[in-house]
């Protein structure tokens, strides 16, 4: 889908993010009052901004497929699946919008029906499922990550859809393709307990401001084991910075000692960090942070995780 478009004016849909946003949530009376349907309208509106940006459908539709795949038995989901992608072409549209990028956006949206396939009924009614509590739970800790530092929590979003492809093509089961596609969605949930101006800090941090940032690995811990349904997430969210050759911390963790949750967790988080934006340098060429983890393949990162990871992203720019 990536490739050169005609240009949107994408200052006339950012005024109507609000607007979408709120479409979205009214097509969807079942899911309109839940933590998760605000969250996802949100996700789901700004990730088509910086689509229409860049021209980059594939890594939105990368994101649409993690995230489905990891909701996909909520009353949000199969609802908003269902909704957004009208509310956002009807701006689209509302706002003259070039016919080949609604064209684009039309093409996608067929995408993402096959991603959400069979959650219509004959009539075009969502077929309504249970919300699940962890959903809940998962939607409220992305919240306070956006309320502290919306870049942090772009990056929890996209290290889950990362965590849900290595998965995948690792083989693991569902339930532990699962978890570490949420696991992705907590791992940096303790940053929530370090200072924004360190946190958003456009310049190198000081040594002892290092020395609180890796604190964030163990605050985040104690705050998700008060909430049961994030408890399995502990590990993930303690360990994430561990390395396959005993460097990392906390606990200077090796190898297989590491679950493989938490290995592809900071394969996806590394990957990511290099390949975003950050306030003190810019985005990494994805072929570069690529050719980081290769370098970093059997020290810092476990090899086999690697090796998927580029399988993952190679497939999708290809």
């Amino acid at each position: 889908m990536d490739g050169s478009l005609g240009r949107p004016n994408t200052s006339l849909f950012n005024e109507r993010r609000a607007f979408v946003r709120d479409a979205i949530l009214e097509g969807a009376p079942e899911a309109k009052n839940s933590v998760f349907a605000r969250a996802f309208a949100e996700c789901f509106v700004d990730r088509v901004a910086e689509a229409l940006e860049d021209g980059a459908w594939t890594q939105f539709l990368t994101w649409v497929d993690a995230t489905y795949r990891g909701h996909a038995e909520s009353i949000p989901a199969r609802a908003l699946f269902t909704v957004a992608p009208k509310a956002v072409s009807d701006a689209l549209d509302t706002i003259g919008t070039p016919a080949d990028v609604l064209d684009t956006f039309r093409s996608v949206t067929q995408e993402i029906a096959v991603i959400a396939g069979g959650i219509l009924n004959s009539d075009g009614a969502a077929d309504i499922g249970i919300l699940e509590e962890i959903d809940v739970a998962l939607a409220s800790v992305v919240g306070e990550l956006r309320a502290l530092d919306p870049l942090t929590a772009d990056h929890a979003q996209a290290v889950s859809a990362w965590c849900g492809r290595v998965a995948e093509r690792m083989g693991l089961t569902k339930p532990e393709a699962t978890k570490v596609t949420r696991g992705g969605l907590v791992h940096d949930f303790g940053k929530t307990t370090i200072p924004r101006e360190i946190l958003t800090a456009a310049r190198s941090l000081r040594d002892e401001e290092w020395d609180l940032m890796r604190q964030h690995v163990l605050a985040g811990e104690r705050a998700i084991s008060d909430t049961p349904s994030l408890r399995q997430f502990c590990s993930i969210v303690r360990s994430h910075h561990e390395r396959f050759d005993g460097l990392g911390y906390p606990d200077g963790l090796e190898s297989h000692r590491i679950p493989i949750t938490v290995r592809i967790v900071s394969v996806a988080d590394s990957f990511n960090a290099m390949i975003a934006h950050r306030p003190y340098r810019p985005a990494m060429n994805p072929a570069h942070a690529l050719a980081e983890l290769k370098r970093c393949k059997g020290s810092q990162f476990d090899p086999g995780v690697v090796d998927a990871m580029i399988d993952v992203v190679t497939a999708g720019r290809s």
